[in-house]
């Protein structure tokens, strides 16, 4: 077989010469003659050289079955486009590579401008190598151009159909997937049922509680792959996701989803057709947000089944035609665009690194964000600050010494081994002022950055007399900052909390001292036996360590060294 010549269109705006034109159009016909190309609807495909969607990358037999693919799910329909303009052989060829060039640039074609392509001689030139759809292209004598007009209303009638037909199924697909997830969740509540949580769900301030609910248990039991025997962790971590619950949690942190919104909604001028990327997009909140903003296009994707809720949402909002939906991993999935301009994601689990998400967007941003692109959040924070809190210890530790008049201090080791999630006040802090110990840049940081040891300096009270000297551990937390510009500098002694330098970058805290508790609330890393701080020291010193568990990396394991005056801490915490 004779193949196309695959040297591209010409750049935007260079015109071929005239003897260059009427050389292409030789070639073709030749190749025509050469292959002797049979009409689109009897042509078929071998296993090479199957017509690819000019839209995404799907392929299919024939040319026919192309065309009604695009009428159905990208709302474009070649012959009825190709009819209304009166297009003749050559005409069809610029059309397709023209929608082609368009969609590889990650630009929608302009097609109520036909003269964009029409007058252009650069789509005479195939824009992909082998394109098996010019292959299909009919002659203007063909008998479908020659039906009669009220027969090609009367298809036209029954393309329309089809269509309302396959978003019917769409939706009907979309509702059945969450009537089954309905359904794993009232199974799980009945296996779990005697072991349910009793703690309220939400003090009567209206923050969210400080003790774990049944979704937030089910993440973290999937992240370490219990509840299966033999299951890829990833699939587990996955799956968690699916559920309608957690992401109701999420929705419903006002801290969150607020901080999102407003610097979405705040910087419309950033986001005014701009191409967005979605990691790990959920319900697609955030895409929605860009998408309300003016991007251009955004492209949403999560490997979980909620992905399925989330197209239903785009499509119920009206958004379809600028939020695109792809399901499965960011590090496999390929985007129909080299790059974008703006990657947004809510990738933060428990004490920040815990569920390793982070590393998926490193990922994607290395990828696909264009020089000089913006990553939002732009910038992360953990801090460090001394615990004592009596009632805390109280609840959670003394609690085994007297069980109905039993003592179970069996209960007690597991409660020092594991990175407690818990919300704490500023009366809980032994100090006002935390300490910083690690700042991720998101336009800078790398992979290898996210396993670390760094020094932290705990400061003490220097007024005794509202210290009783005594350490019960420490508090963990991070701060996230949201920044107009990949080169906007945040100053060191910036305290999320009350971040607003009024050039539309904002910041939000999950520490003691944020206006609400989030839901990622604080991770306390108790001592195993409460600290008695030596007088006249000033502070405790000493490095924390960051490590992806060997045998499920969605793991942490944070290893604490203290010292203060000659008394040392030495422990290690599993986050899992």
């Amino acid at each position: 077989m004779a193949t196309v010549d695959a040297s591209g269109p010409a750049p935007a705006g260079e015109k071929l010469s005239a003897d260059e034109v009427e050389s292409d159009i030789e070639d073709f016909e030749d190749l025509i003659r050469d292959n002797e190309l049979e009409s689109a609807s009897d042509w078929t495909a071998d296993d090479e050289t199957r017509p690819v969607c000019l839209y995404c990358e799907i392929t299919f037999d024939n040319a026919d079955a192309v065309w009604e693919h695009c009428v159905v799910d990208h709302e474009f329909d070649f012959n009825k486009l190709r009819r209304g303009l009166g297009l003749d052989f050559f005409g069809k060829l610029k059309l397709i590579n023209y929608v082609r060039a368009q969609v590889q640039a990650g630009i929608q074609p302009e097609l109520n401008r036909p003269e964009l392509f029409l007058e252009d001689s650069q789509y005479l030139k195939p824009t992909m190598q082998d394109d098996a759809l010019l292959f299909g292209i009919q002659d203007d004598d063909s008998e479908e151009d020659e039906e009669d007009p009220d027969v090609i209303y009367e298809k036209e009638q029954l393309a329309e159909v089809a269509r309302e037909n396959a978003e019917r199924v769409k939706v009907l697909q979309s509702q059945l997937k969450e009537l089954q997830l309905q359904f794993d969740e009232y199974k799980d509540i009945a296996r779990t049922v005697l072991n349910r949580d009793f703690d309220s769900d939400s003090g009567s301030d209206g923050n969210l509680s400080s003790r774990s609910s049944s979704p937030e248990r089910r993440a973290r039991s999937a992240v370490n792959g219990k509840g299966k025997k033999n299951a890829n962790n990833d699939d587990h971590y996955f799956e968690s996701y699916a559920y309608n619950d957690i992401h109701e949690i999420m929705l419903k942190d006002s801290i969150r989803t607020d901080s999102y919104r407003d610097f979405i909604y705040d910087n419309k001028d950033i986001f005014k057709d701009k191409i967005v990327l979605d990691v790990g997009c959920g319900t697609g909140i955030l895409s929605m947000f860009a998408a309300k903003a003016g991007a251009r296009k955004v492209y949403a994707v999560d490997n979980s089944d909620i992905i399925e809720k989330a197209i239903a949402n785009v499509h119920e909002n009206g958004l379809d035609r600028i939020i695109q939906c792809y399901r499965g991993k960011i590090e496999e999935i390929r985007l129909p665009v080299a790059k974008v301009d703006i990657i947004v994601s809510e990738w933060m689990g428990y004490a920040l690194l815990y569920e390793a998400m982070l590393d998926s967007v490193l990922v994607a941003r290395d990828k696909y964000l264009a020089p000089g692109g913006l990553m939002v959040p732009s910038e992360v924070r953990l801090l460090v600050a001394g615990l004592r809190d009596t009632e805390f210890i109280n609840d959670k530790v003394n609690f085994w010494n007297d069980i109905y008049g039993f003592k179970m201090s069996a209960m007690k080791p597991r409660i020092y081994d594991d990175v407690l999630i818990e919300n704490f006040k500023p009366s809980s802090i032994v100090h006002a002022e935390p300490y910083t110990f690690r700042i991720l840049p998101l336009h800078d940081v790398t992979i290898s950055d996210l396993e670390f040891t760094s020094p932290i300096r705990v400061p003490m009270p220097n007024q005794p007399n509202s210290f009783d000297g005594i350490v019960d551990g420490l508090v963990l937390y991070f701060d996230n900052y949201f920044t107009r510009s990949h080169d906007e500098v945040i100053p060191e002694d910036a305290r999320a909390e009350t971040f607003r330098p009024g050039n539309g970058s904002l910041g939000f805290t999950t520490g003691p001292w944020g206006p609400k508790y989030t839901h990622w609330r604080s991770g306390a890393l108790l001592f195993n036996k409460p600290l008695q701080v030596p007088a006249g020291v000033e502070e405790l010193t000493g490095a924390i360590t960051y490590q992806k568990r060997k045998a499920n990396p969605r793991e942490l394991i944070i290893g604490l060294e203290l010292t203060a005056g000659d008394k040392k801490v030495a422990q290690s915490y599993f986050m899992r």
